[in-house]
């Protein structure tokens, strides 16, 4: 696995717990990370990086609001997390692979864990999609 498809993965994984909160505001600590990263690459330092990078990525492209970030040794803590308005078409949005469904929230609404390649698809069409709006804007 490439370190974008990591980060795919991860931002799949975020994506869907963010799905299932809701709107309600969430707390991410490093141990968020190894919670929700299941699927690990390096050890808990790489995992907790990767995670926080793709939370600042997220926030950054405009998917998720952020009440605060602290940074700390050992790590950040990301405070008052939740989907924005861009966040939320992104799981709207209907994908182009089957596996996906009708929208990322539908799949991530479904009974059961989902295959670590469902959470790198989620993440890949929704970095495309953030993508493609850049593109559109630029072009």
């Amino acid at each position: 696995m490439s370190t974008i498809e990591y980060h795919y993965e991860t931002m799949g994984r975020i994506l869907s717990h963010l799905v299932n909160a809701g709107l309600s505001r969430v707390d991410f600590e490093p141990s968020d990370a190894m919670d929700i990263m299941t699927h690990r690459i390096g050890d808990e330092e790489d995992v907790v990086n990767a995670f926080a990078d793709v939370l600042h990525w997220m926030k950054d492209e405009g998917l998720i609001r952020v009440r605060s970030v602290q940074e700390f040794d050992g790590g950040y803590a990301f405070n008052g997390v939740q989907l924005s308005s861009k966040g939320i078409a992104a799981i709207q949005a209907k994908p182009t692979d089957p596996e996906l469904g009708e929208s990322i929230e539908k799949k991530v609404g479904e009974k059961g864990e989902l295959d670590i390649s469902v959470y790198t698809k989620i993440g890949s069409f929704v970095g495309g999609l953030i993508g493609g709006a850049t593109q559109a804007l630029s072009g």
